[in-house]
């Protein structure tokens, strides 16, 4: 993972996985460079799970866990598409990055935060958050890493080519 291309308008921080899933983890946080009020427009996790003795859940003895969070106006979150259309920023960039996987699973949730009160910490705001998985079918996560990022460029309203501009020459992007 530390020698993969590095994408545009991300900034990205390597972090504690988790160590309970299997015997060896590692993980990247990322967030866009853009902001919202000093938030970032979108932001995730990418782990990757090894377990060399395999798991039957995961088909497999790696496994890719992610989790793609966007701020979305208050009239989007009330959209009964909007789960369909949040879980496509990440299948339709699995496809596109040539990432090959099996066993892919996951969540589109969506959350509405209002504060009440005399405490103004933060405006009311609308969250659409994808939680997956899936057992990568080779060991190069270069392309699943690829995948990520660009689910977090869409989920931010960016264009494909803005993660990987070497991807629309590569015919990666539409």
């Amino acid at each position: 993972m530390r020698q993969a291309d590095r994408p545009r308008g991300l900034i990205l921080e390597e972090v504690p996985a988790p160590h309970r899933l299997a015997p060896y983890a590692a993980a990247l946080s990322a967030e866009t460079e853009e902001t919202d009020s000093g938030t970032p427009v979108a932001s995730g996790r990418f782990i990757v799970l090894h377990d060399p003795t395999g798991q039957t859940a995961w088909d497999g003895d790696l496994r890719v866990v992610v989790m793609v969070r966007s701020r979305i106006d208050d009239e989007v979150s009330s959209d009964p598409l909007l789960g369909h259309a949040a879980w496509t920023w990440l299948s339709e960039a699995l496809e596109e990055a040539g990432a090959g996987h099996r066993a892919l699973v996951g969540t589109v949730t969506r959350v509405v935060s209002e504060t009440f009160g005399g405490l103004e910490l933060t405006d009311s705001c609308a969250h659409a958050e994808i939680r997956a998985s899936w057992s990568p079918s080779t060991a190069d996560l270069a392309p699943h890493l690829a995948a990520w990022y660009q689910a977090l460029h869409a989920a931010a309203g960016h264009e494909p080519e803005m993660a990987f501009p070497m991807l629309a020459l590569a015919g990666w992007a539409r």
